[in-house]
């Protein structure tokens, strides 16, 4: 389900659905949005995301919260022809309770200033200047302690073919849980440093690696949550990182 030209015609402004069954209702993208779901669930599967439970089995004080599915639609920058049906799983963390599923959510990113000055240093000093979206950067995460018996399970999202009375234990970090991000500001960092990168000053979320070693040149990484700037003078030492 990959025959993204045939939806050559769909109107540019075609909204993105705020829900599955708004999702579902569009007949030519229904194909679309159901292909998506299902690659998404199989994907958090084999990266063992979940392990399914029986609510029988689980403890008095356990919560259960909800999950859904997100709907975006991808479009060619020129064109503005569709080229992807995205779809993400959602845990509705905003049901949880500071002190009692979590404890602490903070996740540093950089001050505005600090993002400006890695540019205008890219742009004073003729820099490679890249900006990376972490693909599925929360299961890349370590997860850290959470819920209230140091789990967390949610319902299976609607449209995920389950038993009744089965939930999902979450044992990677995932969007909507609010200590996803702090997970991975903290796995980050302890790549980082494990690679020789030094925080830059009060920044928390910027890192800075002198040239030697495995790199030629010094590189500059500036992280918000899953989005990132990559400043260095080499384009070759650059794309060594990034791989």
């Amino acid at each position: 389900m990959e025959n993204y030209e045939q939806l050559a015609d769909i109107d540019m402004l075609e909204p993105n659905p705020a829900n599955r069954n708004e999702a579902l209702r569009n007949a030519r993208l229904h194909p679309f949005w159901l292909d998506s779901e299902q690659k998404e669930m199989d994907w958090l599967w084999k990266r063992g995301c979940f392990q399914r439970w029986q609510k029988k089995d689980l403890l008095p004080n356990d919560r259960v919260f909800g999950s859904l599915f997100h709907y975006n639609i991808k479009r060619d920058g020129a064109t503005g022809q569709i080229t992807n049906c995205k779809v993400w799983l959602v845990v509705q963390g905003n049901r949880m309770k500071e002190g009692e599923d979590y404890v602490d959510a903070f996740a540093p990113v950089p001050h505005a200033t600090s993002g400006s000055i890695v540019i205008s240093l890219a742009a004073a000093m003729d820099l490679e200047l890249h900006s990376c979206d972490l693909a599925q950067a929360f299961i890349q995460a370590d997860k850290l302690d959470e819920g209230v018996n140091g789990q967390i399970f949610i319902r299976p999202p609607q449209g995920a073919t389950e038993e009744a009375d089965v939930v999902y234990e979450v044992c990677r970090p995932q969007y909507g849980i609010p200590l996803s991000a702090r997970a991975l500001q903290l796995t980050l960092s302890r790549w980082f440093k494990e690679q020789g990168f030094v925080t830059a000053g009060f920044e928390d979320s910027v890192w800075v690696r002198e040239a030697g070693g495995a790199y030629a040149h010094c590189i500059i990484v500036s992280a918000h949550i899953n989005d990132t700037l990559m400043v260095c003078e080499s384009l070759d030492t650059l794309t060594a990182f990034k791989s």
